[in-house]
C-alpha cells in the first residue's frame, strides 16, 4: 500500500523539479529508445490505447519508443518483466486497474505484488464499459429487456465472455448479474480479442468490454449496445443509454490504465517521465485519438496516480471477493 508519507515525497519532488526546469523535453536525450512494455495481446483494447500515448511520450520525452507485448494471467507476466528490467528509463510499462487493484486481491499467493515492485509514473485515461449482444444468438433475444427476461427464466444457461478470470470484463459482466439478479455462466478466453470473436460469431451472446473493443461492431452493425456501465452515456457514443438507463441499476464500472516504471526507478526519473506523459495528454491529437476509442484522458501527477489507485481499490476488491465465492461453490 503506498503511504501519505510517499505522496507528500512525490508531490513535493514534482514541484521542485517542475522550478529547476528539470522537467524539459529532450529529458531522455541520451536514451536512442525505450521500451514500453504492454502485457496484453496486440491488437486488444490495451494494447491500443498504448499505442494511442506512445508516439507523444516519446515526442515529449526526445526518445523513441518501442512496444513490447507481453500477454498472460491477466497482465502478471508482463508486468512482472518490468519489474525485472533496469530502472533506468529504457523500459517503462503499461497497467491497468486489474494488474494494480485487481491481481494482488485475486493471487496473493504469486511471488510478485505489482503494487509493492512498480512506480506509479501516471495516468492515462478512464475507459468506457459497453455491453454488447449477438441478437442472433439466442432467437427472441435482441435487446438488454429480453435478454433479463431470457436469462431469468433459463437460470445458467446464458453465457457470458471475458477476456480472463478477475479481468475487468469479467468483473464487469459479474457486477451486472448480480444487479439484475441473474444467474449466468461465464465463459473466460485469453484475451479480449478471442473473446469478442466468439460474441461475434454467436457462440456467447454477450460480453461487457471495454469501448474501444466493443463500439466498432456495434458501429459496423454486427452487434446490439445493451447499455455503458456508466454513471452518464459515454461522450463517444451518446446514443447508447447507461444500464440503469435501459433498466438495470447499480452498474457502474470503469476500466482505466496509466504508466508504470520498475521499483528501483529514482524520483526525478519518476518525475521526468510522469510531466512528459501529462503534457502528451493535453496534446490534441492524444486527446482526439483516445476520446474516438471511448477513453478520458486525466493527465496528473505520480501523486495523484497514487492517490487513486487507493481510492479504486476498495471498489475492486468487493468484486474479487464475489468472484472468489463464485470459485468455491
Amino acid at each position: 500500500m503506498f503511504t501519505r508519507r510517499q505522496i507528500i515525497q512525490n508531490a513535493g519532488l514534482l514541484m521542485g523539479l517542475a522550478a529547476s526546469g528539470a522537467f524539459a523535453s529532450n529529458a531522455f536525450a541520451n536514451t536512442e529508445s525505450a521500451g514500453l512494455v504492454v502485457p496484453f495481446p496486440a491488437g486488444g483494447g490495451g494494447d491500443v490505447l498504448a499505442r494511442s500515448v506512445a508516439g507523444a511520450l516519446a515526442e515529449e520525452l526526445g526518445t523513441k519508443i518501442w512496444v513490447d507485448n507481453r500477454p498472460g494471467a491477466g497482465g502478471t507476466i508482463g508486468a512482472r518483466h518490468l519489474s525485472r528490467a533496469r530502472a533506468d528509463g529504457s523500459m517503462l510499462g503499461y497497467v491497468t486497474n486489474g494488474i494494480l487493484c485487481v491481481n494482488p486481491l485475486l493471487y496473493p499467493n504469486v511471488p510478485f505484488n505489482p503494487r509493492e515492485e512498480l512506480r506509479p509514473v501516471g495516468m492515462i485515461s478512464e475507459i468506457g464499459l459497453v455491453g454488447v449482444l449477438n441478437p442472433n444468438a439466442i432467437k427472441g433475444v435482441t435487446d438488454l429487456k429480453s435478454l433479463v427476461a431470457w436469462a431469468k427464466a433459463h437460470p445458467k444457461e446464458v453465457n457470458f465472455a471475458s477476456s480472463g478470470i478477475g479481468t475487468t470484463s469479467h468483473l464487469a459482466g459479474l457486477l451486472f448479474a448480480r444487479r439484475a439478479g441473474l444467474e449466468l455462466t461465464h465463459v473466460p478466453y485469453r484475451g479480449g480479442a478471442a473473446a469478442m470473436l466468439d460474441v461475434l460469431s454467436g457462440r456467447i451472446p454477450f460480453m461487457i468490454d471495454v469501448a474501444p473493443n466493443a463500439l466498432q461492431h456495434v458501429r459496423s452493425g454486427k452487434l446490439t449496445a445493451l447499455g455503458s456501465a456508466s454513471r452518464k452515456r459515454l461522450e463517444i457514443a451518446p446514443d447508447i443509454p447507461t444500464f440503469a438507463e435501459a433498466g438495470v441499476a447499480g452498474v457502474e464500472l470503469s476500466a482505466w490504465d496509466g504508466i508504470v516504471l520498475p521499483k528501483g526507478a529514482s524520483d526525478e526519473l519518476v518525475n521526468r517521465v510522469s510531466a512528459a506523459l501529462a503534457r502528451a495528454l493535453k496534446r490534441p491529437e492524444v486527446v482526439a485519438s483516445l476520446s474516438k476509442k471511448g477513453a478520458e484522458p486525466r493527465p496528473g501527477t505520480s501523486a495523484d496516480f497514487i492517490r487513486f489507485i487507493e481510492s479504486e481499490t476498495p471498489k475492486w476488491a468487493e468484486l474479487v471477493e464475489a468472484v472468489q465465492a463464485e470459485a468455491s461453490k
